[in-house]
């Protein structure tokens, strides 16, 4: 299953969330992928920071994100991508 996503964050704000959208700091990092491998399932996360997005006086920071998740049954990777998702979830109206 592979999912693409664009999200506004800096990858210090990525970093900083991972380990809990993960639910564990035992991940690989090379450059711009991180792999978690647990049980014969892998999930790999490819996080691409792009220029930021420029709306009068702000300023939003943007990245191209590429979820990938092998090895795993149908509801787990359900699972695994909703608890992503809420730890990377940002209020809004």
């Amino acid at each position: 299953m592979i999912i693409k996503k664009e999200m506004a964050l800096t990858r210090k704000m990525f970093l900083k969330s991972l380990p809990r959208a993960l639910d564990c700091e035992d991940f690989e990092v090379s450059g711009d992928v991180f792999i978690r491998e647990d049980n014969g399932r892998k999930f790999k996360i490819t996080f691409v920071e792009q220029a930021l997005v420029k709306l009068g006086g702000f300023s939003i920071p943007r990245a191209d994100v590429t979820l990938e998740l092998t090895g795993y049954k149908d509801q787990e990777a359900y699972v695994a991508i909703e608890r992503f998702q809420r730890y990377f979830h940002r209020g809004g109206g």
